[in-house]
């Protein structure tokens, strides 16, 4: 390949996390749909149908009722789909056979008899007639390979390489971690491209392309804000807030801010956000959410754009000291 995916991993994980604010910072409710008994007009159908023109239920009490409807035939939830046809829940309309799997929810929501998303193979570098050949859609040199950046420039068109979806953005730091976020692709170094769902292993090595939200034309300062950057970055008229680590010359620190960060790091950390593990301590840090699914890829972009416009005001930090540990005596 042209670039070693292991490489780029590191590149983008560089200890540089200090370039925002440490600790900067829904799935739809279920609303089931019950019908007891229909008494008529436009109620949904449900378990006793009285008769004349109402929905018939299962046993119709007269003799100008409907006839009795098996439950296997049912669509409380109006969902389009009843039992005989997979709805596994058939008072909750977030749940049948067409629904979106989330991982780790503790709900079959596609009714596939797991809570896991369907991950399936689209190419491998075998020889499979039913396999979407990646090679020819992604191999732009003519190679013979997908490189990194062949496989950013197809993410960035689709987040699925077979399936439909908006544009998306390439993961590569955190796929140590060993899920990815929502729908997209994950190519793994062993040269199989897998689409998924919404989560979906990927190994250290891999790299995965995750679909950013749907673009609603924000400027850049609406991005700022709907981004989540007013959070922390937020300062006087044109100034960008920039949390300077203990230790560094605020001045320093903040001379040359900008060019220090390219435009994909600057696409990776507001899509993804700044995690990861201070190597010393072995303490896990969080520094800024990620906006992948608040912010479309264009809308990304447009917001790195109006970022290079402020002028980074720099403001010192201490971090706090390790917490003693707790005397269980009494």
């Amino acid at each position: 390949m042209t670039q070693s995916p292991g490489s780029t991993l590191l590149a983008l994980a560089l200890a540089s996390f200090a370039a925002f604010a440490p600790a900067c910072g829904g799935d739809d409710s279920v609303n089931p749909i019950s019908g007891t008994g229909g008494a008529g007009g436009e109620e949904p159908a449900g378990t006793g149908g009285s008769g004349g023109d109402s929905p018939a239920g299962t046993g119709g009490s007269d003799a100008g009722g409907g006839e009795p409807v098996d439950d296997e035939d049912s669509d409380h939830d109006r969902d389009g789909f009843t039992p005989r046809e997979g709805d596994c829940d058939d008072f909750n309309n977030t749940v049948h056979p067409d629904a979106e799997e989330r991982n780790l929810d503790n709900v079959d929501s596609n009714c596939d008899e797991s809570d896991a998303p369907v991950t399936t193979l689209v190419w491998s570098a075998g020889p499979d007639d039913d396999l979407v050949d990646a090679i020819d859609v992604m191999d732009e040199d003519g190679d013979g390979q997908i490189s990194l950046e062949e496989f950013a420039a197809a993410c960035a068109e689709s987040a699925m390489l077979s399936g439909t979806a908006r544009p998306g953005l390439v993961q590569v730091h955190a796929s140590c971690a060993g899920t990815n976020s929502c729908r997209g692709m994950v190519y793994q170094t062993w040269n199989e491209l897998y689409e998924h769902a919404c989560r979906a292993m990927n190994s250290c090595k891999g790299w995965s392309c995750v679909e950013t939200a749907e673009d609603q034309d924000r400027d850049g300062p609406a991005a700022f804000g709907d981004g989540g950057c007013t959070h922390c970055h937020s300062g006087p008229a044109g100034t960008f807030g920039v949390k300077v680590p203990p230790g560094e010359d605020v001045e320093a620190f903040v001379a040359g801010f900008w060019e220090r960060r390219s435009d994909t790091y600057l696409q990776s950390i507001i899509a993804f956000g700044i995690d990861g593990v201070v190597a010393a301590e072995g303490i896990a840090y969080s520094n800024m959410p990620g906006a992948y699914h608040l912010l479309s890829r264009a809308e990304i972009d447009t917001l790195i754009a109006y970022l290079r416009t402020l002028t980074p005001e720099g403001h010192p930090f201490e971090q706090l000291p390790t917490a003693e540990p707790i005397d269980p005596s009494p």
